[in-house]
């Protein structure tokens, strides 16, 4: 486990867990079920990723153009309203596409410090970050099925007897960061380099990053 000057970076369970967190039916997992929603994501993204390091090697650009993905290097900032992307994918029969924000991945880039102090990033580093959370995502369209799907469903909502069952979306994500982490040897889960941006942009403060971890690292340890 990596360490800053006065920090231990969080797990991969704790950073798969503030993942979770963010799903919209999260107040529905059972506190039984949360660490099978976190690890079992984690496993799928993990061996994937070795298993495609071990055949095809680590440059992800090279294996989205093998596979036949185009990426398009689009300068500008992603965003829609408040919402903002660094990198998204489409998905179809006819054609697919990874489309890579340039400006909001420099953004990223310049923030990692913030939580990874002494650790630099190029452009191309972050690139291949997104380029390989989006490949998995593709390997979920194109041949494993997506991650949320094969896991158990939750229920969603009660209507007297009428039980109505959901999957956990962000189980696909938490995957798909894994698998980033483990075929470019990254120190942690990518979805770090989220809470730097914030504590970078003056959105979020380091002290109030490191408290959270523990709530997260202690609600886990609970489930």
């Amino acid at each position: 486990m990596m360490k800053t000057a006065e920090h231990t970076l969080p797990g991969d369970d704790v950073l798969g867990y503030a993942e979770l967190k963010n799903d919209l039916l999260f107040h529905r997992i059972p506190h039984s079920k949360r660490r099978y929603y976190v690890e079992q994501p984690l496993a799928i993204g993990r061996e994937q990723a070795l298993a495609f390091k071990a055949r095809y090697g680590t440059d992800v650009g090279a294996i989205c153009r093998d596979r036949g993905i185009r990426i398009d290097l689009n300068p500008r900032k992603g965003t829609i309203g408040q919402i903002r992307f660094r990198a998204q994918i489409e998905l179809s029969a006819k054609e697919r596409v990874i489309t890579l924000y340039q400006s909001s991945m420099e953004e990223l880039r310049q923030s990692a410090g913030a939580l990874l102090p002494g650790r630099s990033f190029s452009l191309k580093e972050v690139t291949d970050i997104h380029l390989a959370h989006e490949l998995f995502h593709d390997l979920e369209f194109t041949e494993l099925g997506y991650t949320n799907k094969r896991l158990e469903d939750i229920s969603s909502l009660s209507l007297g007897p009428l039980r109505i069952r959901a999957s956990v979306t962000r189980t696909s994500e938490i995957a798909a960061h894994a698998f980033s982490r483990y075929l470019l040897d990254l120190p942690c889960l990518p979805n770090l380099l989220d809470y730097a941006y914030m504590i970078h942009s003056g959105t979020l403060s380091a002290a109030d990053f490191w408290r959270q971890t523990e709530i997260w690292a202690e609600e886990l340890e609970h489930s």
